[in-house]
């Protein structure tokens, strides 16, 4: 069986990560929000808080899998119902949300999903798993399987062989 890491390892990761605190504040805050009565009051304070502190917002309802890395998590915006996949690494000043105010439609980030600083996804696409999205690329069509999105708009780059 594994070791369980030690408190220096949490004291350590809280102190020195801010990604780690930004992406384990976004959990608390969901966690809360599950709260008879309270807990969405709560919940609104605590995303206001991660918003002014990290200049970032997530939306509650995001779905966000395990392994979620933001190594730097400034000027994210997360809109609301996107479903991110396991293992995805976000850098900062990425946008992930509608094509336009008024449409339902969210992007899907697959497992194992790299995105660069800057990018910008909208709309009704996949990103399918172990893709990546370059810094600055605007992607608004699918990205196959391991696949690579380059460019402003994106030119889709099939996988490496």
């Amino acid at each position: 069986m594994g070791k369980h890491p030690g408190w220096g390892f949490w004291l350590r990761h809280l102190a020195l990560m801010p990604g780690f605190n930004f992406v384990l504040g976004h959990r608390l805050v969901r966690a809360v929000c599950k709260v008879p009565i309270i807990g969405r009051p709560m919940a609104r304070i605590g995303l206001f808080m991660l918003e002014m502190s990290y200049s970032s917002e997530v939306a509650i309802s995001a779905k966000i899998g395990g392994g979620f890395y933001v190594p730097h998590p400034f000027g994210i915006v997360i809109g609301s119902d996107i479903a991110i996949g396991r293992n995805v690494m976000i850098l900062q000043n990425v946008t992930l949300g509608r094509r336009a105010s008024g449409d339902t439609r969210t992007p899907t980030i697959g497992d194992g999903v790299t995105i660069g600083a800057g990018a910008v996804v909208v709309g009704p696409i996949a990103i399918g798993n172990n893709a990546t999205v370059a810094a600055n690329a605007l992607v608004l069509d699918d990205v196959p399987k391991g696949g690579r999105a380059i460019g402003n708009p994106a030119r889709i780059l099939p996988p490496k062989d």
